[in-house]
């Protein structure tokens, strides 16, 4: 069996977005499970196959003894208009799939999966190890670009990459221009976390790593919309696909 067909059998299992089809989701009137398709098609690209993960109403999972590795996405719909110091929680946000990404990122973390998280999914990554979050101020740095109507795929502010670290490693860039679409932030990391990155106007931390795992890593910003403009970025998620097949 060559390589590639070896990867096509490696699953990564993907969480997605749930809500109730409110007046302020994305349909209302009908409930939605959805993702984003670039996480998606970039996966299939490094020769992986994403498993969609469902979100059910009691917060249970599937069966996950297929899955390899686990890509923890961004938030889905959400108003862009209210003040970042009025925010919710994570759990409030989003009660049922709160309650399956915790499960799903504890059975990661205690398989040693190979992890990844997305904004709101690094956010979780950093909750289940027992970080804490707090908002951004509403008069700083503006962290979130759709605010602005700049496209997913162009970078607004730099970060900073510490060179003790896995990322640095992988990437070979002290500083790197990334997206950015959050109005919360790490304030306390959890249990065998590390600051990875932190962002230059504020010092944010903008990507963490686990210090008793080979390969988790959590991005306040979304590199998955990077990779065809940047391709350390590329570069990144095919050292993520390699590491799944050690």
């Amino acid at each position: 069996m060559n390589k590639e067909c070896k990867r096509a059998q490696q699953f990564v299992g993907v969480t997605i977005h749930a809500d109730q089809g409110g007046t302020n989701d994305l349909y209302p009137g009908h409930p939605l499970l959805y993702v984003e398709r670039d996480t998606i098609e970039l996966l299939r690209s490094v020769g992986l196959e994403p498993f969609l993960i469902p979100i059910y109403k009691d917060g249970s999972l599937p069966p996950l003894d297929h899955i390899r590795a686990l890509i923890i996405t961004g938030g889905g719909y959400l108003s862009i208009s209210e003040k970042n110091s009025s925010l919710s929680n994570l759990r409030s946000s989003g009660t049922e799939r709160y309650q399956a990404e915790k499960r799903l990122i504890e059975y990661g973390l205690l398989n040693n999966l190979p992890m990844i998280g997305f904004c709101r999914g690094a956010q979780m990554i950093n909750e289940v190890s027992g970080g804490t979050l707090i908002s951004l101020p509403d008069d700083g740095f503006e962290h979130h670009q759709e605010r602005h109507n700049i496209p997913s795929d162009e970078t607004v502010h730099d970060i900073k990459i510490e060179t003790k670290s896995k990322l640095f490693d992988m990437i070979k860039e002290k500083e790197v221009p990334v997206n950015s679409f959050h109005r919360q932030h790490i304030d306390r990391l959890g249990k065998n976390l590390k600051v990875s990155a932190r962002s230059k106007p504020d010092q944010v931390i903008e990507a963490f790593e686990s210090t008793a795992h080979d390969f988790v890593f959590g991005f306040q910003f979304h590199p998955e919309k990077l990779t065809e403009k940047h391709m350390y970025w590329r570069s990144f998620f095919e050292e993520f696909a390699r590491e799944i097949d050690r």
